[in-house]
């Protein structure tokens, strides 16, 4: 199993990414780790903070209605939870990119008391009726003031503030047991640290320059289970039961106590529906997005199902042939875990492109440097490094590999926000890809505005000390789409957090991200990206006419893959009493949604990271993957460097976030109602 194509935001700790950790520089200015042992108030490891912000709360409601106003009473509720997260959120942060296990677990701790605090607040009837009431009284709240009323007032019921007493404490133990178990499913795959021991001949076929990369154990090859390790194997081991064993232990990432884990947040997460009033968690989460209901989801699958079959039975004949030719047996069998290996291969021998050989033509400071510039001219934005300077001035740098940029207007000259990189895998770091928020832009009480903040946590191959890194065209990909959500959460100009960047519909927040993953196949954009490590060459006219006629070799295979992941979530989250036996679920649609023969009792769903804070939501990413090709239809149409359509589309989506509905965002963009026919052609399956 490699790395998925459509890569997530981490929403798995939105809401939860807590900053007022305690940083301290060495003489050479370097930042080390934050004291772990920094706070240690009785009652918790955020007990002042916490404290603080009740009493904020506490004077909303206090407030004589005489004097209450917009500023103080609608506007503070979004104010308080912005200066609470802000107290918080980068010792949060921490659990997922720090080194120090300790430092790591008190981020979780952090955000485990986090949670529990919005939730509280949402089920505090005080506020709750102040603010009901003060918007009763104002009828004629407009623009954004309007819509914080209208979600606010829609997410204190959404939370319980209607229950009983009674049913608000089961409620909140409720949540704070799902947080608990949510935490540990994502740690036990961050920190799983097995590895497969391989003998040089299991490793035939991986290049010496990739091998070079894998720790050793005596004479064997201990190769770690992370997508940046375990891809070149797939991709190049000619040893099919080394494919085979690295895909099985690929997918038991977590062991089996994330599967019994899964189980009991399947049951809290469906004990919750029902105390709340949805038959299902998947009606409750689907309520508030653009699909609305599980049944549109479910017509959404069944529409696309038939059509991605026709294209993955095409897709399955071509790898199968390929696999057959080369082992020279006509009743050869093909499975998931060739899937990559005789892709590559026909690239090869069909295609004229050498995948390996590409990637000497993405040098990662080639390819950050490309996206700067090209995304630079487009929104008419300019980037400015400053990791030297944030040493200096102890800002937190948790490691050597992490950058800070600014981003300012190139018009104005107005600073519009700052982001991390931190691009290269290390021990008990998360282990996909992902644009984390640190800060979101707001409007403060004093007028001022707080400028976003963000992280991007890649996992891309580290520099030897012969080779800089180097990047698959498919991890580029990845570095778009991942830059689209860090441009989604610096170019907003929401006035409050709620609404600000990508607090989108969780199914359009991918949008943007996928929308931007197009320019990595023009020829213009290539040339800017790509600089040979050691010729400083462009990527060849005749490398890249290969690569785009190969553009949907597996298009159906891999959207079958996208297809399997989101109905195996929703039927997951689709039981009315979470009493479900996940590993046969599993096995059932992938036998209903997958081309390839099922393997009985895998266990790949307890290694699934999105079904903790991305629970029956998978589906956004082909959901979203509609209007990103909508969207991409018109700079196709007017030209994929056209200044004018990006900096339309900055004003029309990335600015206004969630400030309106998502798709009012594409139709304004558009100028007509969205429609499928671009993600179709995308997928390779035009009628």
């Amino acid at each position: 199993m490699t790395t998925p194509k459509l890569l997530p935001v981490s929403l798995v700790f939105v809401g939860l990414l807590l900053s007022g950790c305690i940083f301290n520089a060495d003489a050479t200015g370097a930042a080390i780790e934050p004291q772990a042992a920094a706070r240690t108030e009785p009652g918790g490891l955020i007990a002042t903070e916490v404290g603080q912000a009740n009493a904020t709360i506490q004077a909303i409601v206090d407030l004589p209605d005489k004097q209450r106003t917009i500023a103080n009473t609608l506007t503070a509720v979004d104010d308080v939870q912005w200066d609470f997260i802000q107290s918080v959120r980068m010792e949060g942060f921490l659990a997922a990119v720090s080194t120090d296990a300790a430092v790591r677990e008190r981020g979780r701790r952090i955000q485990v008391e986090t949670s529990a605090w919005f939730d509280e607040l949402y089920q505090n009837v005080d506020l709750y009726h102040t603010i009901k009431e003060f918007c009763e009284a104002h009828p004629d709240l407009q623009g954004e003031d309007a819509r914080y009323r209208d979600v606010l007032l829609r997410d204190f019921k959404r939370k319980g503030v209607d229950l009983a007493a009674e049913q608000r404490a089961e409620l909140l133990e409720i949540e704070n047991q799902l947080q608990e178990l949510g935490i540990e499913f994502r740690s036990n795959i961050d920190e799983d640290e097995t590895a497969v021991l391989l003998t040089a001949e299991e490793c035939r076929g991986v290049s010496e320059s990739a091998l070079a990369r894998v720790p050793r154990k005596g004479p064997l090859y201990s190769v770690p289970l992370v997508g940046s390790a375990v891809s070149d194997f797939f991709a190049y081991c000619e040893v099919e039961e080394t494919r085979c064993k690295l895909s099985i232990a690929y997918s038991k990432r977590g062991g089996t106590r994330n599967v019994a884990v899964l189980e009991d947040l399947l049951r809290l997460r469906s004990k919750k529906a029902r105390l709340l009033g949805y038959p299902t968690i998947a009606d409750y989460q689907t309520e508030t997005r653009m699909a609305g209901s599980p049944q549109r989801v479910a017509d959404f699958y069944a529409d696309l199902k038939p059509k991605l079959r026709r294209k993955a039975e095409q897709d399955l004949a071509e790898v199968q042939a390929a696999k057959r030719e080369h082992l020279g047996d006509p009743e050869a069998e093909f499975h998931a875990w060739d899937n990559s290996f005789y892709r590559n291969r026909l690239m090869r021998t069909k295609y004229a492109v050498d995948n390996e050989a590409v990637r000497g033509y993405f040098p990662i400071a080639s390819v950050t440097a490309g996206i700067f510039a090209v995304t630079q001219d487009l929104f008419g934005i300019r980037f400015t490094e400053i990791s030297d300077q944030a040493r200096e001035q102890g800002r937190p740098m948790w490691h050597p590999d992490v950058h800070l940029y600014q981003v300012h207007d190139a018009e104005s000259g107005e600073l519009l926000g700052e982001f991390y990189t931190d691009l290269h895998p290390r021990s008990g770091k998360y282990t996909h890809a992902a644009q984390f928020p640190l800060r979101s832009r707001k409007r403060l009480p004093d007028g001022t505005i707080a400028r976003p903040l963000v992280a991007l946590v890649c996992n891309f191959t580290k520099p030897t000390a012969d080779q800089p890194s180097l990047l698959r065209h498919r991890e580029v990909e990845t570095y778009f789409h991942e830059f689209g959500h860090c441009l989604h959460s610096i170019l907003t100009t929401a006035e409050y957090a709620e609404f600000a960047g990508s607090a989108v519909a969780r199914d359009f927040v991918e949008a943007p991200s996928q929308m931007l993953e197009n320019w990595i196949w023009n020829a213009e954009v290539l040339a800017r990206l790509s600089s040979h490590h050691e010729t400083g060459e462009p990527l060849p006219e005749e490398t890249l006419k290969g690569m785009l006629a190969a553009k949907n070799m597996g298009s159906g295979l891999s959207a079958e893959a996208q297809v399997f992941l989101g109905t195996m979530d929703m039927a997951f989250h689709t039981d009315a009493d979470g009493e479900v036996d996940t590993t046969a679920v599993r096995a059932e649609v992938y036998r209903d949604t997958r081309i390839f023969p099922v393997i009985e009792g895998l266990t790949s769903q307890g290694s699934f990271g999105h079904l903790v804070g991305y629970h029956a939501s998978y589906y956004g990413y082909l959901w979203s993957l509609v209007y990103a090709q909508d969207m991409f239809s018109r700079f196709e149409k007017e030209g994929i460097m056209n200044k004018d359509t990006a900096r339309e589309y900055r004003r029309l989506v990335l600015a206004r976030g969630g400030t309106v509905e998502a798709l009012d965002l594409v139709r304004d963009f558009l100028g007509r109602e969205p429609n499928a026919d671009a993600f179709l052609r995308e997928l390779g399956l035009e009628e």
